[in-house]
């Protein structure tokens, strides 16, 4: 019965001190990817996706690079 005691014991602080690493670990995600040279992601550019634009009377797919508003002189 001892036996059984310990080993839930030991099963319980293992599992405790495991998701405390995993907790820990989380909290410094960025400095660990930071430190591995990983780059996040520009999130901040728009998504492209296609448009739809009318020319000679019939519709065409373009990318959205394509639509790109051009400023007059002044």
């Amino acid at each position: 019965m001892l036996h059984v005691l310990t080993s839930i014991g030991f099963a319980f602080v293992a599992l405790v001190a495991l998701s405390f690493t995993a907790l820990m670990l989380l909290a410094s995600r960025d400095a660990i990817i930071g430190a591995l040279g990983f780059r996040h992601a520009d999130t901040s550019r728009a998504p492209r996706h296609p448009v739809r634009i009318r020319t000679a009377g019939r519709w065409q797919t373009a990318s959205t690079t394509a639509a790109v508003p051009q400023r007059r002189a002044a």
